[in-house]
């Protein structure tokens, strides 16, 4: 099996640059890298094509046609995405080992999973809501590291749009997987370290209204669903 990795960004090219250093560094089995310029206000034009035919790795560098946030850029880099495989990396996220194989051996192993670094099951602030009146814990996989097969991604539909710029899409994605029968696996390295926030701290000052939207569009959306059902 071949991977994709899909590496969005908005400004912050250093990021984007560390992040492109470790692949080269860590992951020596060529794999395709897509880069994702979610309309950054930095011109990058030059620093995106640094990289091209200095690495090992095939290297594609596109710009969405206006900001979409991470979900958005996400699905807007798998759309362009050629191989078996995709891994889905946030720009925050220091990479300290080959990641690959064990991606490839969960994915190998199960007819239907979605791959993760870490899976929560507990309380975590966010996931336990009011479900048709009584609470209820949705376990995820943390958006920052995901993968699975270009036909698992096409299955579950990517991203949803309505929890644009950012927040509960990877509960969202994990909930959906859950829900068609797919099975949530963690990879637990502690060679994959998220920095969290970084990609939008002092970006977006109305980030805690976006949260709390975001969580209301999860709840009216699966509880229909779970009801329905």
């Amino acid at each position: 099996m071949k991977v994709s990795i899909i590496i969005p960004f908005y400004n912050n090219w250093y990021l984007t640059h560390q992040r492109m250093m470790e692949l080269y560094k860590f992951i020596p089995t060529p794999c395709e890298v897509i880069l994702v310029d979610d309309c950054s206000t930095e011109d990058i034009t030059g620093a995106m094509g640094f990289w091209r035919g200095k690495t090992q790795h095939s290297v594609k560098a596109i710009k969405t046609p206006r900001n979409l946030g991470f979900g958005g850029a996400m699905n807007h880099g798998c759309r362009r995405a050629t191989e078996d495989v995709y891994v889905l990396l946030s720009n925050d996220v220091q990479v300290l080992y080959n990641f690959v194989p064990d991606v490839i051996k969960i994915i190998e192993s199960e007819e239907k999973v979605l791959v993760g670094n870490e899976f929560y099951t507990h309380d975590t602030g966010w996931n336990v809501l009011n479900i048709n009146g009584k609470p209820k814990i949705f376990p995820y996989l943390a958006g920052y590291f995901l993968a699975c097969t270009k036909d698992a991604w096409k299955d579950l539909g990517g991203f949803d749009d309505i929890f644009a710029p950012y927040d509960y899409e990877d509960m969202d994605l994990s909930t959906t997987a859950l829900y068609k029968g797919y099975k949530l696996i963690p990879i637990n390295s502690k060679m994959i370290v998220h920095f969290s926030g970084v990609t939008i701290r002092n970006v977006n000052p109305n980030r805690e209204n976006i949260t709390y939207r975001n969580q209301q569009r999860f709840i009216g959306k699966w509880s229909k669903i779970l009801e329905d059902e």
